[in-house]
């Protein structure tokens, strides 16, 4: 089986992602508005690739295990109900999404900096989604490719997920007394690209 792991800019913090066969993921550059706000908040920009994309590998918890420091794992959400964003609270780093209701079989690793031994097991980027948020002028791509298709992937796998067993198989659920910090109107707005 191939894997390849994510770590924490401080190294505190790493990942393991399974990946068993050809489409247990999909590979994503999400240039959401959301996706810029939170790596802004977090003092991440860094991670934003070209069109202030950030690099997202989607697939199952069950893909997932947490290595080392799940202690220093923190929540970030923009809104009260909005998505579960991850980071390592020792340095802020970015390290994965998941959906509010952390039963749900989803989750999104952000990859970061260009790594040619994890890029060739993830493959190269299946899809961009919500290009209308990239900022002009700074290479991303000018609409969305795959985008539909990404979204019938993801609720593929959650379905298999289910079917199969392996929803509960979550290291993300040992988690669930981790901090959450919820940003302020005034801290989202400070933080979202104009």
């Amino acid at each position: 089986m191939k894997c390849f792991e994510v770590e924490c800019k401080c190294g505190a913090v790493r990942l393991r992602v399974d990946v068993p066969r050809r489409g247990a993921g999909t590979r994503v550059v999400c240039h959401c508005k959301d996706c810029q706000t939170a790596a802004r908040a977090l003092g991440a920009q860094d991670l934003l690739g070209p069109g202030a994309g950030t690099d997202i590998w989607q697939t199952t918890p069950d893909k997932l295990c947490i290595v080392q420091g799940g202690e220093h794992l923190r929540v970030l959400r923009l809104s009260p109900k909005g998505l579960s964003r991850w980071h390592a609270g020792c340095c802020d780093t970015p390290m994965m999404n998941t959906l509010r209701k952390a039963t749900l079989p989803f989750v999104g690793v952000v990859l970061g900096a260009p790594d040619v031994a994890r890029d060739k097991i993830t493959g190269p980027v299946f899809a961009h989604a919500f290009t209308a948020s990239a900022p002009p002028g700074t290479g991303g791509p000018l609409k969305d490719v795959n985008f539909a298709r990404t979204g019938l992937g993801v609720v593929t796998r959650m379905i298999g997920a289910y079917l199969s067993g392996k929803s509960g198989e979550n290291p993300v659920l040992g988690l669930m007394d981790a901090p959450v910090r919820v940003l302020s109107l005034e801290e989202r707005k400070a933080s979202t690209p104009a």
